[in-house]
């Protein structure tokens, strides 16, 4: 019987530490599938696109985004928008969205030219959506 109590106490003691130092299943990670994709426009870094995706949140942290694309001669397939939500209490500069998408730059080896961007899982393409001043 006293065996158990030990076990409860140092099972009780690495939830409270776990609790203290944010959790130890370490950040949220959910995925998103993009839907759209918009160059830098003029001035812009032309090996850099903006890929956009399903966001249903007010806003979200620098950095809480990965996108994974493989490139070719004739196309960039991306894949899901990866978010890994900062631990509670980290620090965050929280960052404007519209409650419906967001955008998150997505850096290539070189130009987009004339290759096609498409999502990886399903090969369909994106669209291509203009962002701010006309050029």
């Amino acid at each position: 019987m006293r065996h158990w109590w030990i076990v409860l106490l140092a099972f009780a003691g690495l939830v409270v530490t776990a609790l203290f130092y944010g959790g130890s299943a370490g950040p949220a990670e959910t995925r998103h599938r993009p839907t759209a994709y918009s160059d830098l426009g003029r001035g812009g870094d032309p090996n850099t696109i903006m890929i956009r995706f399903d966001w249903p949140h007010e806003g979200w942290c620098s950095g809480q985004f990965t996108i994974a694309a493989a490139e070719t001669s004739t196309e960039v397939r991306v894949g899901d928008v990866v978010s890994r939500t900062p631990r509670a209490g980290g620090a965050c500069a929280g960052l404007g969205s519209d409650g419906q998408t967001a955008w998150d730059s997505l850096t290539l080896s070189k130009p987009l030219g004339d290759r096609r961007v498409v999502r990886a899982d399903d090969g369909a393409a994106l669209p291509y959506l203009r962002r701010g001043p006309p050029d």
